[in-house]
């Protein structure tokens, strides 16, 4: 990840501040707005006098970091499907998809609710073709699902009489496809009984160690035990953290994690033990990080959310072995109910932002990415979206924590 101007991401991202309001969002308040929304007082060079942003201490060069200064944006694109179906037909997105094998295009949309009308979340869904099972997910905290169809494959249609979803044992024809040719979702209503699910999140992090990550570990190691107890004081659900931490092959190491624990004291004190070493070229171990996340991580299967913030600003290698860790990690990960959030830097280019956003729509996650609206560091590509709300970094993540763990 790139640090702009010597002003930690994940500090400005992780830190949270006390004034956020508790777990009394509804569902929909985690996708982006449809107006763009101008964030005033910000000048075009930081100042942490200006921003009157709290202190996270000095790092390179003396640069006292200040969270609450870097803005970002979210675009769901299962929430504004119409966008992304047209962008499909983008000859250079197209070129994207190819590259990567990654096929976002067709899928079925499942909401399940009990008698009481209230959300089913941690309900095993599987969607088959002709018997078959073609794509596993969990119903998450709001009792929605996405099951994608021919996602690595580079195929336009599909044929819904050949398709079923099993539910809890029951078993559902008469889909309806959600398609390059469709505006809106179509969602598959469903009534089950409820699952009896922990009020609890497990929330990993999995973070690039290279050699430009030095001010995102240091801001973990100062902050993450603040952040997490400020995330239970306004939420009632249990919190536990794990993190990967990775780097390239030829590094000191490819891969290290902490396992999950209710104690925030132990995280921390695995964190301060890190430190940003290696890389060189600019492709990481990506799928690495993605197997130790579903490997060695302990998920618990019975909480209400599971959630993967993804801090990076490089692509996979592309090779074919790889390209292919990536894709049966990701159908992994779907299948465990575990949404991927990346959070996309200064170093991402087009292709790169075309898998993440692959990513989270694969897992019914969501796409967070930093943009230049403060007006700090060097210039960020334009995310190719609609109009979004423009938020600050710290906020925004706090916000997605929170929805996810109500």
């Amino acid at each position: 990840m790139k640090k702009i101007n010597g002003i930690s991401l994940l500090a400005a991202g992780l830190v949270m501040v006390a004034s956020l309001a508790g777990c009394s969002k509804g569902f929909m308040d985690y996708y982006p707005a449809k107006d763009a929304a101008a964030v005033d007082g910000l000048p075009g060079e930081y100042s942490s006098d200006v921003y009157g942003g709290e202190s996270g201490g000095e790092g390179q060069e003396g640069i006292n970091y200040a969270s609450g200064v870097v803005t970002a944006g979210e675009w769901n694109d299962i929430a504004n499907w119409d966008f992304w179906s047209k962008l499909l037909n983008n000859q250079d997105w197209a070129g994207y998809a190819s590259f990567y094998s990654f096929y976002p295009r067709n899928f079925v949309y499942v909401e399940l609710k009990d008698s009481f009308d209230a959300p089913v979340c941690g309900m095993k869904v599987k969607l088959q073709k002709n018997g078959q099972d073609v794509w596993e997910a969990i119903s998450d905290n709001t009792g929605h699902a996405a099951l994608w169809a021919n996602l690595t494959d580079d195929s336009f249609k599909v044929n819904p009489d050949d398709y079923s979803l099993t539910i809890n044992g029951s078993t559902y024809k008469d889909l309806q496809f959600t398609t390059p040719n469709t505006a809106e979702v179509a969602v598959n209503k469903y009534t089950v009984a409820p699952m009896k699910v922990l009020d609890a999140i497990d929330v990993a992090f999995i973070v690039d160690a290279t050699g430009s990550m030095g001010d995102e570990i240091g801001f973990l190691k100062a902050d993450l035990k603040a952040i997490l107890e400020l995330v239970g004081q306004q939420c009632t659900a249990q919190v536990r953290t794990g993190t990967v931490f990775y780097r390239d092959e030829g590094d000191e190491y490819v891969t290290k994690f902490s396992q999950f624990t209710n104690d925030v004291n132990e995280t921390s004190k695995y964190i301060g033990k890190q430190d940003a070493e290696g890389g060189g070229d600019w492709e990481e171990a990506v799928h690495k990080a993605l197997e130790t996340g579903i490997q060695s991580l302990q998920w618990d299967t019975h909480v209400k959310s599971r959630v993967a913030f993804m801090l990076l600003d490089a692509p996979p290698h592309h090779e074919d072995a790889i390209i292919a860790s990536c894709q049966k990690s990701i159908a992994k990960y779907a299948e465990m109910g575990i949404k991927i959030i990346p959070v996309s830097a200064s170093g991402i280019d087009k292709g790169t932002e075309y898998l993440l956003r692959s990513f989270a729509m694969a897992t019914n996650g969501t796409y967070v990415f930093i943009t230049n609206h403060s007006g700090v560091g060097g210039e960020h590509i334009e995310a190719t979206v609609g109009e979004y709300q423009v938020e600050k970094l710290r906020d925004l993540i706090a916000r997605l924590i929170i929805a996810y763990a109500k």
